[in-house]
């Protein structure tokens, strides 16, 4: 009896938006990113959905006023969530260890992707984000609309 070998499973290709198609780098990004498409929002506060716990700390924080608990090691300024002080970090610290630099204009991106849809909308003149009925939009947030409003 011949037994069958296991499918290789792509987990680069689990890790991608349907609908917006959009790469994430973790399994957890992924899904909280696909709960909002689902609007499947697991935390709940004073009638309000939140898709991820940082948003709903960020919500106590600030209309319940319960104490941010995550401080910048560098000013002492406080946050409600670490990703904040993360974020604080690389903007006004200039702590990001990654920066990746138009060599067209100087600006400065995060991530690979922001420089690359930079570069496509405002240096080639081509729209960076596409939808298979042909529209194109230089932002990603605007095809998301497209998609949502269109129903497609």
């Amino acid at each position: 009896m011949a037994t069958s070998m296991p499918k290789q499973v792509n987990m680069e290709s689990t890790r991608l938006c349907t609908e917006f198609g959009r790469q994430f780098q973790s399994r957890s990004g992924h899904s909280r990113h696909m709960r909002q498409h689902k609007g499947q929002a697991p935390y709940r506060c004073c009638g309000k959905m939140f898709f991820d716990k940082d948003k709903l700390k960020m919500h106590r924080n600030h209309i319940h006023g319960e104490a941010a608990r995550e401080a910048c090691f560098q000013c002492g300024k406080l946050f409600a969530t670490r990703q904040q002080v993360t974020k604080h970090m690389a903007v006004v610290h200039n702590a990001n260890s990654e920066n990746f630099t138009c060599d067209t204009c100087g600006a400065n991106y995060t991530s690979k992707q922001g420089l690359q849809d930079h570069t496509a909308s405002q240096h080639e003149g081509r729209a960076a984000h596409a939808c298979h009925c042909g529209k194109e939009y230089r932002h990603a947030t605007n095809l998301y609309r497209h998609k949502k409003s269109t129903k497609h």
